[in-house]
């Protein structure tokens, strides 16, 4: 019977060290969604493709990208938020989530994701058609002050950065205007040139290639300097006004996504920002790379929640 025993023990022992415990299997299993929150053919689009691209490439995921527009980007929210906590869908969006949820247009909060990291910032820019007779802000405004809401003037979203960045240019300014919003930046380069509006509000990536034709003229830029990529166009503050500042585009997964998911997709960021063809991308596209990581990018979006909504009260144009 003891020898029995002893057959069966071996056996089992053996069969232990032939078939090991079978291991986790790594992310991603299957395909990952990006979930770009403004429509086709804007700078964030253009960005969330690229990143599908890179991540098929540099990661060697399987990615397809969805375009859900609205609410000022609720509606992707909504698209991500009512999924799994499993990191399969990824919000693509940008700093106007906080002006969104400061505004009562996002009804979501900021502890609804994680915030995995911001890979682009661009400033805000004053444009105009190239037969336009502007060929400063402070003719533009200038023009405004004699004329009240006498120029059509847009960009993205109501409520959003841009209109942000008009706002404090019409108080500093000292002059009134009104605001005509669109659901993709992209629009707002071919509403301009189409000549549905006058002048916009806008990323420079957003009408980059009438930009470089000669087509669209940036009047003024919100950087704190010059821009190496837009060495000829002067900044709002040697114009005298005071308007600096950038917005942010990066990635977010809803809260309560395992920790396992989420480094996997750092690992996979950290992969795609390292490689030539994201570096070439970035320099092509203008952009800057902040490259906040969860820990920055949460503080900073936090920060900017509470000085928008503090601000947003103060003018009088919170919900």
């Amino acid at each position: 019977m003891r020898h029995a025993k002893k057959v069966v023990a071996t056996i089992a022992l053996g069969t232990a060290f032939a078939f090991p415990a079978a291991q986790a299997a790594e992310f991603p299993e299957k395909p990952v969604t990006l979930v770009v929150w403004s429509g086709a053919g804007g700078a964030l689009d253009v960005y969330g493709r690229k990143l599908a691209e890179l991540l098929e490439k540099q990661a060697g995921w399987t990615v397809k990208v969805e375009n859900r527009p609205g609410g000022t980007g609720a509606v992707g929210m909504s698209a991500v938020l009512t999924q799994p906590a499993d990191g399969y869908n990824i919000l693509v969006h940008t700093g106007a989530l906080t002006f969104g949820i400061a505004q009562g247009l996002i009804p979501f909060k900021l502890e609804d994701l994680r915030f995995l990291r911001a890979m682009q910032s661009e400033p805000s820019s004053l444009a105009v058609r190239a037969d336009s007779p502007f060929q400063s802000a402070e003719e533009f405004i200038a023009h405004m002050k004699a004329n009240p809401n006498g120029l059509r003037v847009g960009g993205h979203a109501p409520g959003g950065f841009h209109q942000y960045m008009l706002y404090q240019l019409m108080q500093q300014g000292e002059f009134e205007s009104g605001w005509i919003p669109h659901d993709a930046s992209g629009k707002v380069a071919l509403a301009l040139m189409g000549g549905h509006i006058d002048a916009a509000m806008m990323t420079p990536s957003s009408g980059l290639a009438q930009v470089e034709a000669g087509q669209i003229r940036l009047l003024g830029i919100s950087t704190e300097e010059r821009s190496d990529y837009f060495p000829d166009t002067p900044t709002f503050k040697e114009q005298g006004y005071d308007l600096v500042d950038e917005i942010w585009r990066g990635i977010a997964v809803k809260a309560g996504t395992p920790d396992e998911a989420v480094n996997a997709i750092q690992k996979a960021i950290d992969k795609v920002t390292a490689s030539p063809e994201w570096q070439t991308f970035q320099a092509d596209q203008k952009q800057e790379s902040p490259d906040w990581q969860e820990d920055e990018f949460t503080a900073n979006v936090g920060r900017q929640l509470d000085s928008q909504a503090a601000f947003l009260k103060a003018a009088g144009i919170t919900q």
